[in-house]
């Protein structure tokens, strides 16, 4: 069994370092990796990415350039939100039918284009609005 191989992360610094090495060495990119030991995918993806890296501007410390955080599927998410704020302010209890309820009112089209693909829609409604309340911290929101 082979040793087991530690995954290796680069900044942006690091990486644009090693691009730069990549142009004045000359060298094969295989020859290259093998020097440095840098992945072969790994290589692909910064060659693929080679502009962006060169002229980004966030903090050459950081790993990646950004971005790969989760998107929000609901396209009225300040609505919504507000709505939920508005619901604590005035010190009632938050539940998921009253996410429900106000998406049905005010975003029927958009609720209706959401369930009908979905092999159990009121179950996929309920996950998503949980996942909704839990990602701007109103954790005690309740299931009905």
């Amino acid at each position: 069994m082979p040793a087991r191989r530690y995954q290796l992360s680069y900044s942006i610094d690091r990486k644009r370092e090693l691009i730069a090495h990549f142009d004045n060495f000359g060298l094969s990119g295989r020859k290259f990796r093998a020097m440095y030991e840098i992945p072969r995918n790994t290589w692909k993806s910064w060659k693929k990415q080679r502009a962006k890296f060169m002229t980004t501007r966030r903090n050459a410390k950081h790993k990646t350039l950004g971005g790969q955080g989760a998107k929000i599927i609901i396209p009225f998410q300040h609505d919504l939100l507000t709505f939920m704020k508005d619901v604590r302010r005035d010190e009632h209890i938050l539940t998921s039918m009253h996410m429900i309820n106000f998406m049905k009112t005010h975003y029927y089209d958009w609720l209706t284009a959401y369930m009908s693909d979905k092999v159990d829609p009121y179950k996929s409604i309920l996950r998503l609005c949980q996942s909704f309340t839990h990602q701007h911290r109103f954790y005690e929101a309740s299931k009905c």
